[in-house]
């Protein structure tokens, strides 16, 4: 009975709401519609389709945030390729226990994916920025490969995911080690120009970091490029490490700054320089000897100074040689002291200025004796045949060493002509010579003033 009344009272109230509803809808021709009798909303006038558009989004506005307010359900967003790192610090302390971590820092930390839970009004504000990922080395006490936990935070919401989780990373002692420092040239000077080696402040350099690399260090070295250089050099120049097999090695993976080394090299003009020397008495050698040649063992000397002071030297001079005192036939040598060499030159091609030396060849003054009306020795004569000569004597020359050539006779000289073994007719016959003494007289050479004599053999014999 009570469920009937309680109907019939809601039954009654939704009655009465309806007519007052009614009532406030007036149709055009003055009367009253029923809900049976209402219009479709396209055929509502054109101001009254906006005014419940406008009501019914903000109704839908308010119970949105009604909604929000209410309730604020939780949401989550993965962010991909967040940058990771090592705690503030971290690294700072593993240096101060003498670690390291070994390899590419860069490659090492590499990116992980965060996803991140809050509320859902915040969820789209968090961006990148707000996350942080990190690696703790608090508990990296020694060398060895670690597998650590990867921490992350965000300053919006709470993070509930990372992946991946860990990090392997290897940790390396810390060691210093001293290398030698050594340098190479590249390109070359021009032309005219030399350098000496180049002087350094430093021959050795002192190398920290992780102890296997600091192993495989050969040496650090520096170099020097020529090309087109003409002056002095003194700078510093930036040092490159080399590992055993050769190779430049990254200067990253060293825990201090290389240092640079400070190299001073001369680069100065050069030239060859004639040396000028005098034999002063050569007239006064006794007349059986003369000089048969000289020469040094250096003709000139390479000299590399300032451009001036190279400008100005001309020649290099010494003092003269006397050889007046010799009386034999030989070679001789007689060291020369050199003057004109400025005092800061540089003498080049390993020549030493205390070793130039002159070298005399002192020989038999060659002269010559013309002998007048040698007689011919006519030989081979057939008795049974006439010989008419165009003649029997001849000029001859000889030419020789002064101390054979002075004292030679004419008589120790035949002419000869063979004439045997022909017939009767008319014969151009050359003349020959010998010595009496060939072995004594093997250094001189003969001219005779005809090389032919005109032989004229007739049968019968002349009459006279």
């Amino acid at each position: 009975m009570e469920n009937e009344t309680a109907k019939e009272k809601r039954t009654g109230r939704g009655t009465e709401f309806i007519e007052k509803v009614k009532s406030l809808i007036p149709l055009k021709s003055g009367r009253y519609a029923s809900f049976g009798e209402r219009k479709p909303w396209y055929k509502l006038p054109l101001a009254r389709r906006i005014f419940y558009l406008v009501l019914s989004v903000l109704l839908a506005m308010f119970l949105w945030g009604y909604v929000l307010m209410t309730k604020n359900p939780d949401r989550t967003k993965t962010f991909t390729g967040v940058a990771l790192s090592f705690e503030s610090g971290a690294e700072a302390d593993l240096l101060a226990r003498k670690l390291t971590v070994y390899g590419d820092i860069s490659k090492i930390l590499d990116t992980v994916n965060v996803t991140v839970s809050a509320p859902l009004t915040e969820i789209s504000k968090i961006k990148e920025n707000n996350i942080t990922a990190t690696v703790n080395l608090n508990d990296v006490h020694s060398a060895g490969t670690y597998t650590l936990e990867i921490k992350a935070t965000s300053t919006i919401g709470t993070v509930v995911g990372i992946d991946p989780s860990t990090i392997e990373l290897t940790v390396d002692d810390i060691v210093s080690r001293t290398v030698p420092v050594t340098f190479d040239y590249t390109g070359e000077l021009p032309e005219g120009y030399w350098h000496d080696m180049p002087t350094m402040l430093t021959t050795a350099t002192t190398l920290e970091g992780a102890k296997t690399d600091l192993m495989n260090v050969s040496n650090a070295i520096f170099y020097i490029d020529l090309t087109n250089v003409t002056e002095s050099i003194n700078r510093s120049f930036p040092l490159s490490v080399i590992d055993k097999d050769g190779n430049e090695m990254d200067p990253s993976v060293f825990k201090n700054i290389i240092p640079a080394v400070s190299v001073q090299m001369n680069v100065l003009p050069h030239r060859h320089v004639p040396i000028v020397y005098d034999i002063a008495d050569e007239d006064q050698l006794t007349d059986l000897l003369e000089v048969t040649g000289a020469g040094l063992n250096f003709e000139s000397i390479d000299i590399a100074a300032d451009p001036q002071v190279l400008a100005s030297i001309e020649s290099i001079t010494s003092d003269p040689v006397h050889i007046s005192g010799i009386t034999e036939a030989g070679s001789y040598a007689f060291p020369l002291t050199l003057y004109g060499i400025p005092d800061d030159a540089v003498i080049l091609g390993g020549v030493n200025p205390s070793t130039v030396q002159l070298t005399v060849i002192i020989g038999d003054r060659q002269v010559e004796q013309k002998l007048s009306d040698v007689p011919i020795l006519f030989s081979g004569e057939d008795a049974a045949l006439s010989y008419r000569y165009g003649f029997t004597t001849v000029d001859v020359v000889i030419s020789g060493p002064a101390r054979i050539v002075r004292d030679f006779l004419s008589s120790e000289l035949i002419i000869t002509v063979n004439v045997g073994g022909r017939g009767t007719g008319e014969y151009d016959l050359p003349l020959e010579y010998r010595f009496i003494d060939n072995e004594l007289y093997a250094e001189l050479d003969v001219r005779i003033a005809e090389p032919t004599v005109h032989v004229e053999i007739v049968w019968p014999p002349a009459t006279e």
